[in-house]
């Protein structure tokens, strides 16, 4: 059976091996970035250190190699996206006429074309929302380990950036980091809670 949990040992010697071999390890050799080579029948069997990381053709470019480690990485990082998701659909009451936007395949084709390592989360007023009552919540989850940062704030009757409703937490719970992605869920979710509390406590001024 295929597992729907994303596993963590891979994604980060995974993210490790395309490193070794990108941006200012672009001229390392194999060997010095920890990359071993097996043949196996018509492939080859790739490791970093004594992980498998992916499988290749006999011929290939350093190029396809590293698009090889962003594709199996792109498979582990959609079930990392889906347990964050399904804890903040579960966990998270949504203020009213607000909306939950998981950029997943737009966050994809970053990490495919780019190597980008985030993932896009954001909690935007529809256009139903009353003027008076809106917030705008963006969460960049990160895809080589369970961490994240959040950033919450009104959003004043112009459209603009109004105060910042995680003023008054920790950096623990601005810059969460867990042991899995669903733990991660929850801490987001947790958090954005205060936030929530915030918004209802502190409602905006009134001109007079």
């Amino acid at each position: 059976m295929i597992s729907t949990q994303p596993n963590l040992a891979y994604l980060k010697t995974a993210w490790a091996a395309h490193a070794s071999i990108s941006a200012e390890n672009c001229r390392q050799s194999y060997q010095e970035a920890g990359i071993s080579f097996e043949r196996f029948n018509h492939s080859w069997i790739v490791r970093k250190n004594d992980t498998q990381v992916s499988t290749m053709p006999l011929r290939y470019t350093r190029q396809e190699l590293r698009m090889g480690f962003l594709g199996r990485i792109e498979l582990e990082a959609r079930k990392a996206a889906a347990e964050i998701e399904g804890v903040l659909l579960r966990d998270l009451d949504l203020p009213e006429e607000h909306t939950l936007i998981v950029e997943l395949e737009e966050s994809m084709r970053h990490l495919r074309r780019r190597g980008n390592r985030a993932l896009a989360i954001f909690i935007v007023p529809t256009t139903d929302a009353p003027t008076s009552d809106r917030i705008g919540v963006e969460i960049q989850a990160f895809l080589d380990a369970p961490r994240a940062c959040l950033y919450a704030h009104r959003i004043d009757a112009e459209g603009y950036t109004g105060a910042d409703l995680l003023a008054g937490c920790s950096k623990r719970e601005r810059h969460p980091r867990a042991a899995t992605y669903a733990e991660l869920g929850q801490c987001i979710a947790a958090t954005l809670r205060i936030v929530l509390e915030k918004r209802f406590l502190a409602p905006f001024a009134h001109v007079q």
